[in-house]
């Protein structure tokens, strides 16, 4: 096992509390969070991500790849084939954003990651999903510092493209 040494600012941490009283308070809204993020974004948006069928969070990569940010991802296979996460990846192919499958894996690729503009990066066990924002005890970490986004990319992001075979979602 490496140990990495990277640096980081901690910019926020937030919570879903999944069927907990609702609260207006930001820090438990991950959706709004990794849209906040898109929303930001100048150049690239790398996300390498288990499962995505939160509307508002696909309508935010859109927007993002329309503003010319290179918005580039890598799902899991398997779960690509769920009825509403396949609707998602038809909807961001249409759009021009480079949809990549992980077909090789022997474990699930579970990576719940956001890398952007090489600068800032989002994690946690927070799923991009309507579900885990309303119905699950989630977390998402988003931390500043390239140093740690380089790490991310090359360890998640980079390694995947590279070592896994992949093909293009349709």
């Amino acid at each position: 096992m490496e140990t990495l040494q990277a640096t980081g600012a901690v910019r926020g941490a937030f919570f879903s509390l999944g069927t907990t009283p609702a609260t207006s308070d930001p820090k438990f809204d991950c959706a709004t969070a990794v849209i906040s993020l898109f929303d930001q974004a100048k150049k690239t948006a790398h996300v390498a991500i288990y499962s995505l069928t939160e509307p508002d969070i696909v309508n935010a990569m859109i927007a993002a790849n329309k503003r010319g940010v290179k918005v580039a991802v890598v799902a899991d296979n398997t779960e690509s084939k769920n009825a509403n996460m396949a609707a998602m990846i038809k909807k961001l192919t249409q759009a021009g954003i480079d949809v990549r499958l992980a077909v090789k894996q022997t474990a699930l690729m579970h990576n719940k990651v956001g890398i952007f503009d090489g600068q800032t990066i989002c994690t946690g066990s927070f799923n991009w999903t309507n579900n885990a924002e309303k119905n699950n005890d989630e977390n998402l970490l988003v931390v500043d510092g390239a140093d740690l986004a380089d790490d991310y990319e090359k360890y998640v992001f980079q390694r995947i493209l590279q070592n896994e075979t992949l093909v293009r979602a349709k």
